[in-house]
């Protein structure tokens, strides 16, 4: 059974994190949120970079179910893929403290978050590639490899949140599947 402590430092920590920046956040306030001793974050995390890396990943693992969940729905493809961008879009929205700390801190730990997030696509590639398939058969995404269309979804959930996150502006959600739309049907 998982420790209610570990969730409530993950939790302290990406709000922390998210208000204070990475470097400026101290342990201490994230042990005071998570109404937990400094030693028993150490006791979880070897370092406040591993807390980070830590939210980064099981963040990435909730978005890759998510995905998988959208991807082996019973519905037609196309209405999979939006309903596939609405969710990972309305997941980022309402865990705005996880989009923030990702974009705070992405350049200082962009290997270690790379490697993650390049490993699940890996990792998930055949589950993809069967769906991609099916949307190709209908002459969506032909020009590019099942890879390469997900980075390219992918660098489109990226930039629209960045850009939600600095504005504050709209629905995260909306602007994601406005911007799919487009994606998939063209500028008409």
């Amino acid at each position: 059974m998982d420790d209610p402590r570990r969730a409530r430092i993950l939790i302290a920590a990406q709000e922390v994190f998210a208000r204070e920046g990475f470097r400026t956040a101290e342990v201490k306030t994230i042990a005071e949120q998570a109404a937990v001793g400094k030693a028993t974050i150490y006791k979880f995390f070897s370092s406040k970079e591993a807390l980070l890396l830590t939210i980064v990943e099981e963040n990435l693992n909730d978005i890759r179910d998510i995905i998988l969940s959208a991807l082996m729905s019973v519905e037609p493809p196309l209405e999979r893929l939006e309903n596939l961008c609405r969710n990972v879009a309305r997941y980022l929205e309402q865990n705005q403290a996880f989009s923030r700390v990702l974009i705070q801190e992405a350049g200082d730990f962009m290997g270690d978050i790379q490697r993650n997030y390049l490993a699940l696509i890996e990792q998930n590639l055949p589950v993809a590639d069967a769906f991609f398939n099916e949307l190709r058969k209908d002459g969506y995404f032909v020009a590019l490899p099942t890879r390469d269309t997900i980075l390219l979804m992918v660098n489109l959930v990226i930039g629209t949140t960045y850009t939600w996150a600095l504005t504050g502006e709209g629905s995260l959600e909306a602007q994601a599947a406005d911007y799919m739309k487009v994606l998939i049907r063209g500028l008409r």
